[in-house]
Order: structure tokens, then sequence, then C-alpha cells
């Protein structure tokens, strides 16, 4: 059996979309250690009164409130230094939640209190999806059948291992972009500090996943045996566009990646070969006008 992950919530302009994760909180409260809504809005904003009527129900509920709106990565260093001054272990699991999304009740119940359907977290290791997906529009909530099953997705090999070194799995997100969320991640809350006090500085949400798996202590990333998160979104988005945008980034996960090798120098090898590799992949397009790889839809099953 694990312990008890702490759950962080990044709420911005939630509405009735936050108040569905909440209603997702509530039937698994008891599963996490402490559930820290952080919303990022004036206070007494809607947001804000609907937490803290919220954290009322439980005693292991805490809101905090940044008074102002605040870009993602902003945000980030707020609550990361909320849990930092409050005496965090730096190995403390992080249960990461966007607002609109939800926690999969029965995927953390086996995870969590399942002596025999559960994995035991490692320190070395961070853990992603599968996540199952539920669609929706921007302007119309979700309104289907509670019970009706969910496709699941990967940002894994669908026939490969589920258990990758870092670098490895970061190369293939690289080179073959699949859907990728931080939403229902269990990362180590030292990966937290070490994103938001590191050098060099992360200023934008871009491959954020990337980053944040790229702890120096981190070695491996695994995929979980079911989900433990519900996502909402749409499967027409235009993801070649976000692709677009992520790769702007590019160049921070790069100096990201060669942080990560002096603190592994056994990476050394890996870490410049996975850049030589991007660099030359980029250099054709720019040559052959080629277009980006585009996002691949890795489903992993369905779930219910």
């Amino acid at each position: 059996m694990n312990s008890s992950p702490i759950l962080v919530i990044m709420v911005w302009r939630g509405g009735e979309r936050f108040a569905r994760c909440l209603a997702s909180i509530r039937e698994t409260h008891d599963l996490f250690s402490r559930i820290v809504l952080s919303v990022t809005a004036a206070e007494n904003s809607p947001d804000h009164i609907m937490a803290q009527e919220f954290a009322t129900e439980f005693s292991n509920v805490e809101v905090i409130c940044t008074g102002t709106e605040l870009p993602t990565m902003s945000h980030q260093d707020f609550w990361g230094n909320y849990l930092k001054n409050t005496n965090t272990n730096p190995s403390k699991w992080i249960y990461w939640l966007a607002y609109d999304d939800q926690v999969f009740a029965l995927g953390m119940r086996d995870l969590f209190t399942s002596e025999e359907q559960s994995i035991k977290l490692q320190g070395d290791t961070v853990y992603f999806g599968p996540w199952a997906m539920r669609h929706e529009k921007p302007d119309e909530l979700w309104n289907g059948s509670e019970s009706a099953p969910m496709e699941t997705w990967t940002s894994f090999p669908t026939n490969g291992p589920l258990t990758l070194p870092l670098i490895t799995w970061i190369g293939d997100q690289l080179s073959q972009p699949t859907y990728m969320q931080m939403s229902g991640s269990l990362i180590p809350f030292r990966n937290y500090l070490e994103l938001s006090h590191g050098t060099p500085k992360k200023t934008g949400p871009m491959r954020i996943e990337m980053a944040t798996a790229a702890g120096t202590r981190t070695k491996f990333v695994q995929e979980l045996p079911q989900p433990i998160s519900v996502i909402y979104g749409r499967s027409n988005s235009d993801r070649a566009s976000y692709g677009n945008a992520a790769r702007k980034e590019d160049s921070h996960l790069i100096r990201w990646l060669l942080r990560y090798a002096k603190a592994n120098p056994t990476q050394w090898g890996n870490v410049i070969s996975l850049i030589a590799q991007q660099t030359i992949a980029l250099s054709k397009r720019k040559v052959t006008k080629a277009p980006a790889p585009q996002e691949e839809w890795r489903v992993r099953g369905n779930t219910t």
C-alpha cells in the first residue's frame, strides 16, 4: 500500500468545471493526506468562495489564493512555496490535478488501498497516465452517462514497456509527440522545488510534463496500471498548433536536460545523443520545409 499523496489543484476560472472537480474530490478525500486548492484570482472571487465552502466539509482541505491572476509558472511557484513553507517533505508524492479534470476514484482506490492491485511507488520514478478521456466542447459542459466506457490515452508505446528510462521517454515524446498530461501525475515534491528554484528558470508552461519529470533524482518514468484521473478534452483539437508552441520551449528543455546530465554523469551520452537527434531533425525540417511530426493519439483501451 502506498502512502497518501498530497493533492494539488491549480484553479483558474473554474466555475462549473471546478464544481465538477470538487465533486470527485468529495468522493476520494480520504485518499489524500492534504488537499490544496490553489486559486489564482482575486480574493472572494466565485472560485475562491467555492473552495472555502468546500474546505468547511473536510479537515484536510487547505485553500490558498494568489489575490490576482498569475501565469502558470508563477502560480506553480506560489503553491510550491506554500508547501515548502509548511514543511512539506521533499519526497512526498504530489498528485497534480488540473481544475477542470476529475479524480478517478476506482483507479485511486486500487492504487492506494488495495494490496493486491497496487504497485509500490519508487522514489527514483515518476508516474503518468494512462488518462481516462471524455470529450466536451469549450462552451458546453459534458453531460453524458457517468457509467459509459471512456477511452484511455497514453504517452507510452502501445505495445512496449510501461517503465522507461527518463531520457528514453522524453526522446519518444519529442520525436513522435503523444498526448501527455500533468493531470493525474504522481511526482515527488522535490521535482517541483527544482523546477521552481533551479537554473535555468522555466518561464513558460509548455513541456512542463517533461521538465517536471526531469528531477535530478529521477531515473525512470512509469505508466500507472489504470487511470487515476479523468481528463476533459477535444479529440479534434488542433494539437499541431500546441506542438508548434511547445517546440518554442525546447531550448529551455535542452538546458534542463544538460542540468540533469550534470547531476547524473552516466547520462551524458544519452542526453547529448538526444539533443543531437533533435537538432538534426529540426535542421532537416528547416531545409526541406517538411512539417513537424503530427500528434500521435495512442489509445490504451477503455475503462468505466
